[in-house]
Order: structure tokens, then C-alpha cells, then sequence
């Protein structure tokens, strides 16, 4: 072992590892959304950092490792870790696809516009409500349901700044999260949004592949929460899902090639066919993370412990009688925007709801599955509970 290698705990590792690839993800579509080299690099730089963790993780279960019972527990530890890793490899193919100069079809800018998780490029004008204020103190997770994973302030990156990172005028902001929270920020920005309307052409090809982007990073959370919960049913879901996913894969492979009959740069779709491919290893490396629970691999408790202290929590309610939630929609709750954080699964009785929409009514009884800030999932659990 190099006498340079300051090895963590695998717990450290792990929650490192899930923070990095979750972030990658993001910043790589964000890349494809506004052509932007700068934020390209930044995945490679993460990517490089990936590649670290891992080495160090199969350093350390190399060690650790004094018997087939720890070996097959390690085992599974390092099947997800390598899931992980397959994740920022996917994205750096996103990510070189912009590096390299590679035209993507329009098509897949407007489809990441239409996907349900919003990602904007904010810049913060004279005058704005943000201006010195600290990111604890605006609090814009739990409040608006906004998650700032960048920011470009004159030539420097600040990649997922942290708690007391300060903004300044000129600012450009990098999030993520529901229209109506982007809408909320762009007004406490004093900047005015540009406004969009999608390409007529290609109505079926934005379609699913707005699908699979949600898809595939929703596939994840649900896997990690597989993990978290040690749940078959959830671990299940995310086999279905693939099912899904695979569906619409089909549908676009099918969609793109008929395209090409009449479209003139037939380069463009090539470039569009090479992001599905990489959402796609995304897709494999979350039914890979839910493997390990449908083949019920042990799996070391220091895992559990990591995904709790990981930026993004992910977190089990059940809604209580006297709950101001139940009755309610998933619209009029809006959770989001209110408290920061949003459903995945709905667990009601023995039946699982995938992805449920904003006209699902929540009932009493109710088990949600949600993700958000650690203050977001809090201040669902407490108001589940009446």
C-alpha cells in the first residue's frame, strides 16, 4: 500500500461515492442542456475522483477481508460501489459528447427541458433578494425545493458550494428542482427566465426520452432505497422499471431510426442515440444496486449508516389519521416547493405505487417513500405524523 494512501472508513467511502455520482449525473445533463465545455470538465474532474474512491474501497475490503463470511458481506459492498462507479462512467460519455463537439440533436435539450426535474441556469441580478446571503440562510432545499449544484461566479466553478458559500451579484446559478420553484427563483434573481417552446419535430422521440431521464435517475433513488430499507418489494419495483425503460429504449431506438429517412444531418441523431446509451448503463447500474437486495446478498451494516448521511436523504413516513395529509393530493400538497423534499413510492396495503402522479390522493395508512434535504424528509415525517 502507497504511503500516501490515507484510507477512510467504508461507511465515508460509500456516502462520498453516492454524493459524486448523483452529482455527475446532474452536472452531465446539464452540460448536453446549455453546450457548456466548462461544466463537461467538471464531470471529468469528478470522474477522476470516482476512480479514486474506488481504488481506495477495494484497498480497504482487500484488508479487511479475514473470512468468507466477511468476504461475502464485503461482497455486496462492493457490488454497489462498483454500480456507482458504472454511473460516473456513464456520465462522462454525456459529458465527452460536449468535450468533444459531438452536435446532439435538438431534440435532446428539449427533452431535458420537458422532463419532470427541472434543471436552470439562474443568473443573479442588481438588486436581488440573494445577494449576501448564505446558502443556510436561504434555505432553498426545505423552502422552494431547489437545489443549487453549481455555481459560475466570473471564471471559477464552485461545484456544490457549500452551506455558508455567500451569493454575489453576477452570480450563475446551476439548479435543479419543480417549475414552480425554478419560477420562485428566477424572481428572487431579478433576472427575467427566457422563455421556451419545444421543436413541433419529433413529438415521440422528446417524449421517451424525457421519460428515460426520469426514469433512469428515479430508478436509482429507488434502488438506493432498496438498500436502505433492506426491502425485496422496492428492489422489485426497480426491476420493473427497467422493464419500462427498456419499453421506451425500444421505442426511441425505433422513433430515431425512422427520423433518420428525412433528416438532414443524420450526425445530430448519432450524438442523441449516444446519450440513450449512457442513460441506459445508468438504468443497468440501479437494477445492479437492487440486485443485491432480490438475491439477498449480505450486505454490511456500514452501508445503511452511509446512505443516511449522504447529502440527499432518502426516508420512509407513514401517514397518520389526524395527518393534514391525507385526503390531499400530491398536488395541493405540493411537498417540494413547501418542505423540500418529494414522493418516490406510495406503499398502500400490499399494493406499491411507482412514481405516482400529482392527482394521487394521500390516504390515512398511507407509507411514502420520499427523497429531499435532511430537513425536507424531516418536516415530511413530522407533519405525516399529525
Amino acid at each position: 500500500m502507497p504511503e500516501s494512501f490515507k484510507p477512510k472508513s467504508v461507511r465515508e467511502l460509500l456516502t462520498e461515492m453516492k454524493d459524486v455520482s448523483d452529482l455527475m449525473i446532474d452536472l452531465s445533463y446539464a452540460a448536453v442542456l446549455f453546450e457548456n465545455d466548462e461544466l463537461a470538465d467538471r464531470v471529468h474532474e469528478l470522474e477522476t475522483r470516482m476512480d479514486s474512491l474506488m481504488y481506495q474501497i477495494r484497498t480497504i475490503a482487500a484488508v479487511v477481508t479475514r473470512n468468507v463470511r466477511e468476504a461475502r458481506k464485503i461482497t455486496g459492498i462492493l457490488q454497489v460501489a462498483s454500480a456507482a462507479e458504472a454511473i460516473s462512467n456513464a456520465t462522462g460519455d454525456i459529458a465527452d459528447l460536449v468535450r468533444m463537439g459531438i452536435e446532439i440533436h435538438p431534440v435532446a435539450r428539449d427533452a431535458l427541458r420537458t422532463a419532470d426535474e427541472k434543471i436552470a441556469w439562474v443568473e443573479v441580478g442588481e438588486g436581488s433578494v440573494l445577494v449576501g446571503k448564505k446558502f443556510y440562510e436561504l434555505k432553498l432545499p426545505s423552502s422552494i425545493g431547489i437545489w443549487i449544484f453549481a455555481i459560475k461566479r466570473g471564471k471559477l466553478w464552485i461545484v456544490l458550494p457549500q452551506k455558508d458559500t455567500e451569493v454575489r451579484v453576477g452570480d450563475a446559478l446551476i439548479v435543479k428542482g419543480p417549475p414552480d420553484g425554478i419560477a420562485i427563483l428566477f424572481k428572487m434573481a431579478c433576472i427575467r427566465r427566457e422563455v421556451w417552446a419545444p421543436e413541433r419535430r419529433l413529438p415521440s422521440i422528446r417524449k421517451a426520452l424525457a421519460e428515460m431521464r426520469d426514469l433512469s435517475s428515479l430508478m436509482v433513488d429507488m434502488a438506493y432505497s432498496s438498500i436502505l430499507f433492506r426491502s425485496s418489494e422496492i428492489a422489485e419495483e426497480v426491476m420493473e422499471a427497467e422493464e419500462k425503460f427498456d419499453k421506451l429504449s425500444y421505442k426511441l431506438w425505433l422513433a430515431t431510426l425512422k427520423a433518420a429517412k428525412w433528416e438532414r444531418n443524420v450526425a445530430r441523431l448519432n450524438g442523441l442515440l449516444q446519450m440513450v446509451r449512457s442513460m441506459e448503463q445508468i438504468s443497468d447500474a440501479a437494477v445492479s444496486i437492487a440486485d443485491v437486495v432480490t438475491r439477498r446478498v449480505g450486505l454490511h451494516p456500514v452501508f445503511s449508516r452511509a446512505l443516511a448521511e449522504a447529502d440527499e436523504q432518502i426516508g420512509r413516513v407513514n401517514v397518520a389519521e389526524h395527518s393534514n395529509f391525507v385526503g390531499k393530493s400530491l398536488k395541493e400538497l405540493n411537498l417540494w416547493t413547501t418542505m423540500g423534499a418529494y414522493v418516490l413510492m406510495i406503499k398502500r396495503g400490499g399494493r406499491y405505487m411507482f412514481d405516482p402522479s400529482r392527482r394521487t390522493r394521500i390516504l390515512a395508512g398511507d407509507s411514502l417513500i420520499i427523497r429531499g434535504s435532511q430537513r425536507g424528509v424531516q418536516k415530511v415525517k413530522k407533519a405525516a405524523a399529525g
